[in-house]
């Protein structure tokens, strides 16, 4: 009785391994670096963490949280997915890989269209009292 068990509890962890090992080479994304809090979806409304070396689904929907962060590797492409983001695994990974414009800090001017001949007093800056100053000109009335 004790042999059998032991060859069942041997078989379902040989076989368990073999489905791990199946997910990773048909498309799912290994773990390779957790920090801070990530959690996986596993029922609705039901989250588990993600542990180093798991194996996540592309369709799995995870939740990482502040000042976290999660490194997952396919094949040869590493991709980190950095703090404050939640959604399925394959979106989130192609937001991070797509390189977005933005302001940086630091950054300086290389060519600009506004002319140096401005008069004593104006600026290039265009406010409301400008543009209402240059409206008066397109405006007829008569004073009394």
């Amino acid at each position: 009785m004790k042999k059998s068990a032991i060859l069942v509890l041997a078989l379902t962890i040989l076989f368990g391994a073999f489905l791990t090992a199946q997910d990773a080479a048909v498309g799912g994304y290994t773990v390779q670096s957790v920090t801070g809090k990530v959690e996986r979806e596993v029922s609705p409304g039901k989250w588990e963490p993600v542990l180093k070396d798991s194996v996540l689904a592309p369709t799995a929907v995870v939740n990482v949280g502040l000042n976290s962060s999660l490194v997952v590797v396919q094949g040869n492409r590493n991709v980190a997915i950095k703090a404050m983001q939640k959604g399925a695994l394959e979106k989130l990974l192609a937001d991070s890989g797509s390189a977005k414009g933005g302001i940086k800090l630091g950054a300086k001017v290389k060519e600009s269209s506004t002319g140096t001949e401005l008069e004593k007093g104006r600026s290039s800056v265009s406010t409301a009292s400008t543009r209402a100053s240059d409206a008066t000109n397109d405006i007829e009335w008569v004073e009394e």
